[in-house]
């Protein structure tokens, strides 16, 4: 008999299996991803739940960007007490808008 002339075989009946359904009580394992702030009422009971404050909170900065901490000063020695320096700068024009600026400077020591 070859191969092609075999009858298919039976089909599998896998039941439906759903994670929604899973049965939550005390000892079992919590398959949820996101795990609830607050505790399931109990029947009867009544649960009242804020949202969390931590999840919009502006937290210090850490690291290099934490203040005091950024790039060094722009600064270069020229040489022969010559020395250049780049910063930026603000300064307020007579009709009132603000001019933000790159300065480039130059110190001579004497």
């Amino acid at each position: 008999m070859a191969f092609a002339d075999l009858p298919p075989p039976p089909a599998l009946e896998v039941p439906a299996f759903d994670l929604a359904q899973v049965d939550a009580a005390p000892g079992k394992i919590d398959l949820r991803t996101i795990k609830p702030r607050c505790p399931e009422g109990k029947p009867g009971e009544i649960v009242v739940c804020a949202t969390d404050p931590e999840k919009e909170r502006a937290r210090p900065l850490t690291g290099p960007d934490a203040e005091g901490q950024g790039l060094p000063r722009a600064e270069f020695d020229l040489g022969n007490g010559v020395s250049m320096d780049v910063h930026f700068d603000a300064a307020t024009l007579p009709n009132g808008y603000t001019a933000n600026r790159v300065m480039v400077g130059f110190k001579i020591k004497f």
